[in-house]
């Protein structure tokens, strides 16, 4: 008989659980009003309200101290005015969403694991700065936030308020970087990293999800397919007003130096990778809106995207 390793009992034990508790989500818990998508669509991911913990003011500790993560643990980066700040994805699998404040700017740092996406946004919008939990729904196979203002959803890919008063309207992204822990200690030596110590006790050593990004099929159902990239393709996402591109990570790895210059309403978009995972964002146009995830969401939720260069 073939031996069940630990990861894939801890992966089966989280799919039974989204099975055995989806029927008790309600909408309800939320506000609906002006809601821009089919609430048919709207999927119960299995945890309620706040099951999965989004952090706030999280604690940080020096990057010499974090020795809980290996060198190839990745880790979202973000840099506002010097203050560096590292957000490891094995905690972020656990929380999805962290609410900070960096150099006086509020800021959401996302992640949800189902489509490997990654974003950063300024928490303010018409003078409110609004704190974000996860909903526990899914829009297209990835995380809706709510805010603790109104109670409405809002899309991470998707890039907007699905919802509530600010339904349509989008928050400002901010550049980010994705990279290994040892190259977060090459390159921000001085940087700060989210402690493990978050006030939930969580396997952040684990990944519940590592058979499902090896299984290449989907956890949840999307309601459209795009077969012009495989579903799992790693793309950026960026959205400058009527302009909508991916960028597959993979093209930008092969342009010369690892280095994409585009520009974007007359403003420059400047993207890095290397094939070691690094993906660094680094000069977005002023409206623009920017997120790393995998082809198969972006697509859903932008049907109307192109890809850059494609042929």
């Amino acid at each position: 008989m073939k031996k069940i390793s630990g990861m894939a009992i801890l992966s089966i034990c989280i799919i039974t659980a989204i099975v055995s508790s989806a029927g008790a989500q309600s909408l309800t818990e939320f506000n609906t009003n002006n809601l821009a998508v089919p609430a048919g669509e709207l999927l119960p991911g299995g945890p309620p309200k706040d099951g999965i913990p989004a952090l706030v003011d999280p604690e940080m500790i020096d990057l010499s101290a974090a020795d809980y993560l290996d060198n190839e643990s990745r880790v979202v980066v973000v840099d506002i005015d010097g203050d560096v700040r590292a957000y490891p994805i094995p905690i972020l699998n656990w929380h999805e969403i962290v609410n900070d404040v960096i150099e006086g700017t509020p800021v959401a740092v996302v992640y949800c694991p189902l489509c490997d996406s990654v974003s950063v946004v300024d928490r303010r919008l018409d003078g409110e700065v609004y704190e974000f939990g996860v909903s526990g729904y899914l829009y297209e196979s990835n995380v809706l936030m709510y805010d603790r203002t109104d109670d409405a959803l809002w899309s991470q890919v998707g890039m907007n308020a699905i919802s509530g008063p600010n339904a349509g309207q989008s928050l400002d992204h901010l550049p980010w970087e994705i990279m290994t822990f040892a190259a977060l200690q090459d390159t921000y030596p001085e940087a700060s990293v989210l402690s493990r110590d978050t006030g939930h006790h969580r396997n952040y050593a684990g990944n519940p999800y590592e058979s499902y990004f090896r299984s290449g099929r989907l956890m949840f159902p999307i309601s459209k397919e795009d077969d012009r990239l495989p579903k799992m393709e790693p793309v950026v996402g960026v959205k400058a007003g009527e302009t909508v591109l991916a960028y597959p990570v993979s093209s930008i790895v092969e342009a010369e130096g690892g280095v994409l210059d585009d520009r974007l309403q007359n403003e420059r978009l400047l993207i890095e990778a290397d094939d070691s995972g690094r993906v660094s964002v680094v000069e977005l146009p002023s409206e623009a809106q920017v997120v790393h995830t995998f082809w198969f969401t972006w697509a859903a939720l932008h049907p109307e995207t192109e890809i850059h260069n494609e042929n």
